[in-house]
Parts: C-alpha cells; structure tokens; sequence
C-alpha cells in the first residue's frame, strides 16, 4: 500500500544543528566591522527569533546608528555571511542534534516522505549551516527569515513553494512543523500544521507542552516511533509526551 504524501518543515537552529555559538561570534563582528561596537548580541535571546529580528534587537539595544532596519540589514548581512562562512567551515564544535543525520538518510528512503525546512535563517546562512554538516540535499525547498521577518508567514512560503516544487497539494493533516521552540510550535498551528516540538534547544517539555503540540519528543533518535507519528499509525493525544532519555534539558544552550 502506498501512503499518502507528507511533508515535514524543519526548524534548523536548536532542531537539527547546534551551532555552538558561532553563529553569535558571526553576528558580533559584522557589527564591529560596520558600527564599531562590540558584544552587541549580549542580552539578546534568539530562541525563535529571524535574523532580521535579532538584528533589530542588536541595533534598539546597542543605539546603533540605523534609520531604516530593512535597509541597513543587506550589508550587514553580507559581512555577516562571510564571517559566518570562515567560522562555520573552521570549528570542530559545530553538531547535529541527536539522531538527526539517521533520521534523515531513513526519510529520505521514504516514498512518501518529502522535505522541507522553515527557518529564522536568511537562506544563504540556512544553506550554509546545512552544508556544514552535509545535509543541505536532504533540502531542496524551504521558507526563510530572508522571506519574512514573520515566522508563520515564513512556514506559509515554507509550504507554497514545497506544493510547487513536489506537485502535490498536502491538505490540512499532511504536513508538520518540527522545531525546539514555543514560536515553531505556535507558528506552526497558525498554518495549520501539525507540530512536532523537540527538547533539543532551551525548552523543557512542560514548556513546550503548554503550546499543545501533537507530539513532544526528547530528541529525533527513535526513526521508527517518529514514522509512525506523521503516519498516524500511532495515535498521540494532543501534546503527548513521548521521552526517551530524561526530561532534563541542563544549562541554557545557545540557539546561534
């Protein structure tokens, strides 16, 4: 028998990737370079958060001189792609999250399975961040912070162009946000989604089960357990907590 299509929208930062920081360097000496004014990231929580959005966070809290934000971010972020990039493709400490490279490689084999991420990222840092850890084919569609400052309006791209670029339709009930944030979750509802919340970021499960996920996983190791989810061949009831290691998150991880 084959199942009906289903297409899964991935969050990347805090989801599948933990980028140890650096991210946040990056971010810091484009500021430098352009304002000439450091640590302009302290302070700042990017849990969920668009880059455009953490930039307007860096320029309110630091007084940087910027009139227009949508302006001042296209050379801003072209420094930042660049330092991005060397500090990316220099760092051992970069990672994917538990169980993710697996998971993928299985959906991957998977007739019915199609994917796509939905991002805060602008998409050539987004593409750089999957290329790092080679799984940006895994990818060939998306929605990005570059789309939208907004992340419901992001996923919504995130959506249209997957419809496009797989000629299918998905209808309510076949596709699924995957993210580590109440935003992903929230976000994800307001497209009509279902949601997969994991605890690989900052968030502990009780947190992330307020928002009334579908499903609430400690990490994307169990492949088996999280196809039967998406192909309802489990039935979880809303906001299900299914852990499989502890519920214990530790200290406060950096999303960037």
């Amino acid at each position: 028998m084959v199942n009906d299509p289903i297409l899964l929208i991935f969050d990347i930062d805090g989801t599948l990737t933990d980028s140890a920081g650096i991210t946040r360097v990056a971010l810091e000496k484009a500021a430098e370079e352009i304002y000439g004014v450091e640590n302009t990231t302290k302070g700042i929580s990017a849990w969920g958060q668009t880059d455009l959005n953490i930039f307007q966070m860096m320029v309110e809290n630091n007084h940087l001189p910027v009139k227009e934000i949508s302006l001042a971010f296209v050379p801003f972020s072209q420094r930042y792609i660049e330092h991005l990039t060397e500090l990316l493709f220099k760092s051992d400490r970069p990672r994917l999250h538990t169980g993710v490279k697996a998971l993928l490689d299985r959906l991957a084999g998977e007739p019915d399975v199609k994917l796509s991420v939905g991002t805060g990222n602008i998409e050539a840092t987004a593409r750089l961040k999957l290329k790092r850890h080679n799984i940006e084919h895994f990818f060939p569609v998306g929605g990005f912070g570059s789309d939208s400052s907004d992340r419901p309006t992001l996923l919504q791209v995130a959506l249209d162009r997957s419809r496009d670029y797989y000629g299918t339709n998905f209808p309510i009930g076949s596709y699924w946000v995957i993210g580590d944030t109440p935003n992903d979750v929230r976000s994800g509802k307001k497209i009509g989604a279902e949601t997969v919340a994991v605890c690989t970021g900052f968030y502990p499960p009780a947190d992330l089960t307020k928002c009334r996920p579908t499903i609430v996983m400690s990490d994307l190791s169990d492949a088996d357990f999280f196809l039967a989810i998406i192909r309802r061949e489990i039935d979880p009831s809303d906001g299900q907590i299914q852990l499989f290691e502890s519920e214990a998150i530790g200290e406060e991880p950096d999303p960037l």
